[in-house]
């Protein structure tokens, strides 16, 4: 295993000393730096390497703090990262929505002629299939049968079951319509132009991904990236860094994004959100575990009542995190290879 040890900023030794002998004053600097003030990387480590972990890096005030590869991984080493899919997916659509060719608001039925004749699937927006609020059924066992042929129809064939806004269910449904629109729009493969327009002048080298036989690439899992470019990917994400792929997200949907839906609170144009964190009454739940129940308790839920309200994630299956935090100025990048791995649980130890 290799690791780049934790260290502090220029300022660090100064603030390490204040916390040897004067505690109270240390926290002040530490708020004033823009540091958490009872952050123990060691112990989120620990807990990460404990539950699987393949890699953990954390960037903090533009410097990369933690650098570490678990047995058979390592910097370069392309990954699966699930259903991180969907948030990496959702910045090309913002990209999209920066280039004005498509708004974030505009029926999905415009582009999806067949949805047009159908009462309510013709009032689903790109918002409604961004926050998983279409109303279209999940479509788990339709759009991820083996060898499937053709999954765009497969996804714009699934029924609706509830009023578009009005409820949160989470699966490929949404992604899968979206990359369809996206494939209309463009008149081009979506990934290819998302690829010329964001992720390469980004910097962020793709591996392989998912396809159905056709070659339509999924949006909802199946990217395949290095923890280093989900670092990136993270970045671009509080909009640090500069170039114009990351002036074309836009600022307004960074902020759109982090409200949630009136269905969900928790999830917002495709990232997971803590913003309930310093409601009294906040749940703290595993995003991967309340997926699968069965009536979660979304309007009331965070993942981390320690972390700030401002955390954002990208998540995917088996510990696969992308945790950013604007008021903090920091990136964590997990990924892992097995089950067990819980959102309260790292960012309880990492926010002590």
């Amino acid at each position: 295993m290799r690791v780049r040890p934790v260290d502090w900023p220029t300022c660090g030794n100064l603030g390490q000393r204040l916390y040897r002998h004067t505690p109270c004053a240390a926290v002040v600097f530490l708020v004033l730096f823009g540091l958490p003030a009872r952050a123990d990387t060691g112990a989120a480590a620990r807990y990460s390497a404990a539950h699987g972990e393949r890699a953990l890096l954390v960037w903090q005030n533009g410097r990369l703090r933690m650098e570490r590869y678990g047995a058979g991984a390592s910097r370069d080493k392309i990954e699966n990262v699930y259903s991180i899919t969907k948030s990496l997916c959702a910045l090309g659509i913002f990209t999209a929505i920066g280039h004005n060719l498509l708004k974030l608001d505009e029926s999905a039925s415009l582009t999806l002629t067949e949805w047009r004749s159908d009462p309510r699937k013709s009032r689903i927006t790109v918002r409604d299939l961004l926050n998983q609020t279409s109303g279209l059924s999940p479509g788990f066992s339709q759009i991820y049968s083996a060898n499937l042929r053709n999954k765009e129809k497969a996804a714009l064939g699934l029924p609706i079951v509830s009023l578009p806004g009005a409820a949160f269910a989470y699966g490929p449904s949404h992604y899968e319509a979206l990359e369809t629109l996206m494939a209309r729009k463009l008149q081009k493969q979506p990934l290819a132009w998302m690829n010329g327009e964001l992720f390469n002048p980004l910097g962020i080298k793709l591996g392989a991904w998912r396809r159905d036989r056709l070659g339509n690439p999924y949006f909802s899992a199946g990217a395949q990236l290095c923890a280093r470019d989900l670092l990136v990917a993270g970045r671009a994400l509080k909009q640090e860094g500069v170039g114009r792929a990351v002036s074309r997200v836009p600022t307004s949907l960074i902020r759109t994004a982090s409200a949630g839906s009136s269905a969900n609170p928790m999830y917002g144009l495709g990232f997971w959100l803590n913003r309930r964190a310093s409601d009294e009454d906040a749940i703290e739940c595993d995003v991967e575990e309340a997926i699968s129940a069965r009536r979660p308790p979304w309007m009331r839920s965070c993942m981390s009542r320690r972390a700030p309200s401002d955390l954002v994630a990208m998540v995917g299956s088996h510990g696969q995190r992308v945790y950013v935090s604007p008021s903090l100025d920091l990136v964590i990048v997990r990924l892992g290879r097995q089950g067990g791995f819980r959102d309260p649980d790292f960012l309880g130890a990492f926010f002590r």
